[in-house]
């Protein structure tokens, strides 16, 4: 054993994976782990291999209690295996999760600004539209393509038992009926990227046993966030009358923040918690979520009055920051392996006592554990190094000086757009690398990074700061002419 410690990557790989003594047999197969290895996904398929034998193990022991009249664990039977039939779908469900989580969140820390800051909107002089109206737009941008992965792996969702008589209707596919049934099959087995097929989801989710609240809430959400959307362009659209646009806000509000409350609502069905106090991550992740919808919807009728202006900003303020809690909880359910997060509760239990998957490590069977805190800390962070990049790039396109060269102003609006972009390409490798890199100078350069969105989110918290203290202070040297000014005409 501890001469496979010096052979290749290749060899070690096979070596691991069992296949490095080949039977005659065996050998006239094909060799696809150079294909894998050219891929770059050898550390993710022996990561998956062993979640797959754990399952495999943990099958055939509730086949043996079975047979000695005992009842099988369903967590066990329909785990890992059952759910991940392949490769393809655990990469597939696990990037969706990952992006899913990530711009709830970012998106979450978008409005919690805006909404907060927005109670002080009269003091805030040319920089309010930047700070709370574009600030709400990029957390739309990012609640539209969160609620609109939730709706694709929803109508998506399959099993091993649809991959078993996928292969078995490719073999035997002689008859016309069997070639009919084959094309629905292939149909069927199409990745849909329309949001809206409703029928299908729901079709699919029963034949899986799921029920329709996985996709009721992803639906929920995604036509919640279009309704908002048309409040923010009647915002944003000068031609519109303002006591049009006024109108406008506030049903689209109303309306969004009524979808939204109806989305939590079906995560805590999906999550049994009007059944029962189990309190896991997705328990409180819904719960989290339906209160925010809950607070969202308050504010929403407060600010049918503008003698509310302020309660009802705060309240969204409050319902937002609520929501980047349930989102965190997300981050932290997917770096725990349950990829269903808050709104698809079947695929958080996977057979272990804490919902994770087993694997099977020198011929035993434990549960897995992947959870970091320090992973999903700096998750998080790298979404507010964004969030404040970005406010920081919108105050400096709202707090240019006409007496300034324009290419001074793009170049500034660049390096603060900077962070923004190096944040979102490491939330990009974090989505690809499995662990974090143990070989030099890799882990030395991956921790350094960290440290460095430290810093640059700081730096551009910083730099926002200063600018809505020099607007607010420059709206109260202002006030006293406009006073004196005002009496005179």
């Amino acid at each position: 054993m501890d001469s496979a410690k010096h052979l290749p990557l290749r060899q070690r790989t096979r070596v691991a994976m069992g296949v490095a003594h080949q039977s005659p047999a065996s050998s006239e197969l094909p060799d696809l782990m150079d294909r894998i290895e050219q891929m770059g996904l050898t550390e993710e398929y022996m990561a998956y291999r062993e979640r797959y034998l754990g399952w495999r193990m943990g099958k055939s022991e509730s086949i043996h209690r079975e047979l000695t009249d005992l009842t099988p664990s369903r967590s066990i039977v329909e785990g890992w295996g059952h759910w991940y039939p392949t490769l393809e779908e655990w990469q597939w469900r696990r990037t969706l999760a990952y992006w899913i989580a990530v711009t709830f969140f970012e998106g979450s820390l978008f409005f919690t600004f805006s909404s907060f800051i927005a109670c002080y909107s009269s003091r805030l002089g040319h920089l309010k539209a930047a700070l709370t109206t574009w600030g709400y737009a990029a957390g739309k941008v990012n609640y539209f393509v969160c609620t609109y992965f939730m709706c694709l792996e929803t109508i998506n969702m399959t099993n091993a038992e649809f991959h078993r008589d996928s292969s078995m209707l490719d073999i035997n596919s002689d008859s016309d009926a069997e070639s009919t049934t084959q094309d629905s099959l292939d149909q069927r087995r199409h990745f849909k990227l329309w949001p809206f097929h409703w029928r299908t989801a729901l079709r699919n989710l029963a034949r899986l046993g799921i029920g329709p609240w996985p996709y009721l809430a992803s639906a929920a959400y995604f036509v919640g966030v279009w309704v908002f959307a048309v409040g923010l362009a009647a915002e944003l659209i000068r031609s519109v009358p303002e006591e049009v646009a006024s109108q406008v806000v506030f049903y689209s509000f109303v309306l969004g923040s009524f979808l939204f409350t109806a989305g939590g609502v079906f995560e805590c069905i999906e999550n049994g918690v009007f059944k029962t106090i189990k309190c896991d991550s997705g328990y409180i992740g819904a719960v989290l979520n339906t209160l925010g919808g809950i607070l969202f919807l308050v504010g929403s009728l407060l600010g049918y009055s503008e003698a509310y202006a302020f309660q009802a900003d705060f309240l969204f303020g409050l319902g937002s920051a609520i929501f980047s809690l349930g989102s965190g909880v997300m981050i932290i359910m997917w770096k725990d392996e349950q990829f269903g997060l808050t709104f698809l509760a079947v695929l958080n239990d996977l057979g272990g006592l804490n919902g994770r998957p087993f694997v099977r490590r020198d011929s035993q069977r434990v549960e897995e554990n992947t959870f970091s805190i320090r992973g999903a800390s700096f998750i998080m962070i790298y979404c507010l190094t964004a969030t404040v990049s970005i406010f920081d790039f919108l105050v400096v396109l709202w707090d240019r000086d006409p007496r300034m060269p324009y290419y001074y102003i793009v170049e500034r609006a660049f390096n603060a757009l900077l962070p923004c972009v190096f944040a979102h390409m490491m939330l990009a490798l974090n989505a690809g690398v499995y662990k974090t890199p143990r070989l030099a100078p890799f882990h030395q350069l991956y921790i350094a990074c960290r440290f460095i969105a430290v810093l640059m989110a700081m730096n551009s918290t910083a730099r926002v700061y200063q600018a809505v203290v020099m607007a607010m202070r420059e709206e109260v040297v202002a006030l006293p002419e406009e006073v004196i000014v005002m009496p005179m005409k």
